[in-house]
């Protein structure tokens, strides 16, 4: 595989990654939360959310990684 397109896919799949972790913080805020509509507060809390998923994907893929 060229190097143009091995990129290619992992921005695009980066970008899907991102716009879905974004989607699923704001209806979890929606559904879980007592927020009805956004705010200063919602935005700086569904950021603060996405950090911590990240966090955590990162964790469960070296966690997976040590044990193959």
């Amino acid at each position: 595989m060229n190097k143009e397109i091995k990129n290619k896919i992992i921005n695009e799949t980066v970008d899907t990654i991102v716009d879905s972790i974004y989607e699923v913080t704001q209806e979890y805020m929606y559904e879980f939360g007592n927020e009805s509509e956004s705010s200063d507060e919602f935005i700086k809390q569904q950021e603060m959310l996405e950090r911590e998923v990240i966090k955590e994907l990162y964790k469960r893929r070296i966690n997976y990684e040590s044990n193959v």
